[in-house]
Order: structure tokens, then C-alpha cells, then sequence
């Protein structure tokens, strides 16, 4: 239902890919929105009649929806704005940045995105809708992609629903609440103490456009562009590299073998065959995808 009035009812913040899909479905009901953005792709969808500002507390409008947006939202806002927020998880669970990377490296079978009231704390208001998906081997941009299509056809309907009473917020169980932190490109690092589905989740985790997972050498770090899992259950050195057969680097796992064949140097962007970088016997140690040594 589009809500024809031409004086603000909302505020919208957000960015990047998620913050537009946001917009496009807030557009597709309110016909008036004040948008506090920095991105430009955003400030180039406004109509004539949506109202760019600067702040929560100069805008007009009593309700926001956030998406994306990284600035914290203080409690001088929250004491006189209804702030919703977007989340990439199935709330209570992961809390906080990267939710749906943490999710997938915690071997869900079912991901989500969750659509709640802001308050005070990291993710913790009550809840207004929840889509759920099992989860069947997709990339993290192709589960972004599909939360992105959800946001455009229904978060506008959720909020005008929640602003005419005809949404019950429901609480978070604060029992079942986890907390994740921003990852960093230390942890795009291949830890070979994992398992190998652990490991073929972190490629999914790790598909383009981010990082692919890497290799840290004594020359840089390199990302592993081709490779594949062999099942061996046997004891020998995990993360040493045991065999090399024509083009294909054999790196000993948890609970089997990584098979690379070509990797790319991070910071140059060269493409490398993995068998000019690394040689058989060579020892890739790590602690928390942090240390290492030959």
C-alpha cells in the first residue's frame, strides 16, 4: 500500500547494497522520506520530493529505518525517534558485524535476516518479521543478493504495517544471544586446523567481490583462486605442504588435503601458479590465522 503524503513520515539511513535495496522498497510505499546518506548511488535515487538531512535529531519524522548504517545511534535519538534496524541474521544469534559470514562459518543449516526495533544495545529490540532460508551451499554474495530481493519486497509493507499497530513486536531471547565482531583480512587467512567443511564454507564466505581466502607467505599474502577437498583421515603434519603433482600444491588439513592450483598476490594483484610460491615440505603454521612459520 502506498502512502500518498507529501510531508515526511520517515527517516531513512543507510548505504552500500543493502541501504539501497532499503530505499527502493521505503520508496515503493512512502512517497516522502528524509534520508540521511553519504552514498552517493542513495542520494541518486531521491525524488523531489524526499529531503535530504544531516542528523536523526533535525529531521521532522518520528520513525527511522536503518540499513546499513554504521554510526551508532545514541540514546539522545533513541528517547525521541522509533528507530528500526536490518540485520543479516536470525536475531538473537549473531549480534553485531559480519552476521551472516559468522553464521555460515558456524555451519548453520538455516540463515535469515532479521527486520527489529533498535534500542540501546547491540541488536537487541524486539523483532517485527523474520525470513528464513536453509541454507544449500550459496555463496555470501548470493545470500546477500537474496536478503537484498526480500528488503525490496517487503520492508516497506513491515514498517507501515508496525507504524498502523498491525505488527506486536516480539522480544529477543536473550538467552539464545550470541555476539560477533568486524572481521579483518588477518582472518581471511586459511586455517588448516579446521576441518574441510570449514574450510569449503570460508570459500564460500570468501567470493567475489571480497577477498578470496588466502595463504600468508614471507612475501605477502595471496589469495587461493582455484582449488579443491580431498577426504584423508590420517596423521601427519597439518598445514605442511606434502605433495606437488604438475601444477597442483597438496596442503595437509585437519581432516584431509587442500588442493591449490592458482593463487593471486594480494597487494600486486599477479596471478601466480601455487607451485612457484610454495614447495613440498614447507610448513604453514598458524595460531588464530594470525602466526606463522616455514
Amino acid at each position: 500500500m502506498k502512502v500518498l503524503n507529501n510531508t515526511p513520515q520517515i527517516i531513512f539511513a543507510g548505504e552500500e547494497h543493502g541501504g539501497i535495496a532499503a530505499f527502493k522498497s521505503l520508496q515503493a510505499t512512502f512517497d516522502s522520506i528524509e534520508v540521511l546518506s553519504e552514498d552517493d548511488n542513495i542520494l541518486r535515487m531521491m525524488r523531489k520530493d524526499d529531503i535530504r538531512v544531516n542528523s536523526f535529531l533535525e529531521c521532522q519524522s518520528s520513525v527511522g529505518v536503518c540499513a546499513a548504517y554504521r554510526p551508532l545511534i545514541g540514546k539522545d535519538v533513541l528517547s525521541k525517534k522509533t528507530i528500526i534496524n536490518t540485520h543479516p541474521s536470525l536475531l538473537p544469534k549473531y549480534r553485531g558485524v559480519h552476521a551472516l559470514a559468522w553464521a555460515m562459518l558456524n555451519l548453520e543449516e538455516e540463515l535469515g535476516f532479521s527486520i527489529h526495533l533498535m534500542n540501546e544495545y547491540i541488536d537487541d529490540g524486539d523483532i517485527l518479521e523474520q525470513f528464513k532460508v536453509k541454507y544449500d551451499n550459496q555463496t555470501a554474495r548470493e545470500m546477500l543478493d537474496l536478503f537484498n530481493d526480500y528488503v525490496v519486497d517487503n520492508l516497506g509493507r513491515v514498517v507501515h504495517e508496525y507504524m498502523n499497530g498491525k505488527i506486536t513486536p516480539v522480544k529477543q531471547n536473550r538467552e539464545q544471544a550470541t555476539w560477533v565482531a568486524k572481521r579483518n583480512l588477518n582472518d581471511c587467512v586459511i586455517d588448516f586446523n579446521q576441518s574441510n567443511r570449514q574450510i569449503e564454507v570460508a570459500f564460500k564466505v570468501l567470493s567475489s567481490p571480497y577477498p578470496c581466502p588466502m595463504l600468508k607467505l614471507k612475501d605477502g599474502l595471496f589469495e587461493v583462486l582455484e582449488h579443491r577437498l580431498l577426504e584423508r583421515d590420517y596423521d601427519t603434519h597439518i598445514g605442511r605442504v606434502v605433495n606437488i603433482e604438475d601444477d597442483d600444491v597438496y596442503i595437509k588439513t585437519k581432516d584431509g588435503l587442500l588442493i591449490i592450483n592458482t593463487l593471486r598476490d594480494y597487494g600486486s594483484k599477479q596471478i601466480i601458479l601455487a607451485r612457484k610460491k610454495l614447495k613440498r615440505g614447507q610448513r604453514l603454521f598458524q595460531t588464530c590465522a594470525r602466526r606463522f612459520c616455514d
